[in-house]
């Protein structure tokens, strides 16, 4: 039995399309970064705190915001049963944090091969921001429909969630090519961030001698768990130093 979901494109009106029903595994298991207020306090303290409804951004399934890199490699290994040589290690050199990248054949069913980016801060280390890109470059020949049909199941999710009306952005085109399917904060203004991109192919990014057509576009879905959006823990030059 197929269920019908309605698609939201990025350049176009709705559109509908024919998918199988993820949706209870999309909540299972991209949903696993969320726990209650009261819950979240009393894996930390170890006493049973109030739960409240409101939901709490802390990392990615069993990957919490502050841990350490052996800590978050333990994480993605529990959650995906991946060798340790298929988990690559990566620092940026501009805002000196260092990664952890696992890519995923199938995140959850039928959705398309994803690479997972873990982002330790540049100081402590600790583990500050999780990113999941699905399509371009990911996948060599993505699917737009498929990104479109994957988008629209997790805005649903997150969408009924919980989050404050106030803090929540849904179907918003950012800039030219750029659309936020999803965004919240929670009272901690961690922040939950899900984007539909559609460029063209700039001239000179064509792979060998061939040149991108002029409808060759780069199509690609992020989804990225933020801790603290005013990107504390990259390394920066404070105002008024030079």
């Amino acid at each position: 039995m197929r269920k019908i979901v309605e698609t939201a494109a990025a350049d176009g009106p709705m559109h509908t399309a024919r998918t199988r029903p993820v949706l209870v595994a999309a909540a299972l298991l991209i949903g696993a970064c969320f726990m209650s207020a009261g819950a979240e306090g009393s894996a930390r303290k170890g006493i049973a705190d109030k739960e409240t409804a409101d939901p709490q951004v802390t990392g990615f399934r069993s990957a919490r915001f502050g841990m350490s890199m052996s800590e978050t490699l333990e994480a993605i290994q529990r959650d995906f049963q991946l060798r340790r040589e298929d988990i690559l290690e990566q620092s940026n050199d501009e805002d000196r944090t260092s990664s952890l990248v696992a890519t995923v054949t199938e995140i959850f069913p039928d959705s398309e091969p994803a690479q997972v980016v873990y982002i330790h801060g540049y100081k402590q280390k600790k583990l500050i921001q999780v990113n999941i890109l699905w399509g371009s470059p990911v996948t060599e020949e993505p699917d737009p429909q498929a990104l479109v049909t994957t988008a629209n199941i997790l805005r649903k999710y997150f969408g009924g969630l919980g989050f404050d009306p106030g803090k929540t952005v849904m179907n918003t085109r950012v800039d030219d090519g750029a659309f936020i399917v999803f965004r919240a904060t929670d009272e901690r203004e961690r922040m939950v961030l899900l984007q539909l991109i559609s460029r063209k192919v700039p001239l000179g990014e064509g792979k060998g001698e061939k040149k991108p057509e002029p409808q060759d576009r780069v199509v690609s879905l992020w989804l990225s768990y933020i801790e603290d959006p005013r990107a504390e823990g990259i390394l920066g030059i404070e105002k008024g130093k030079f």
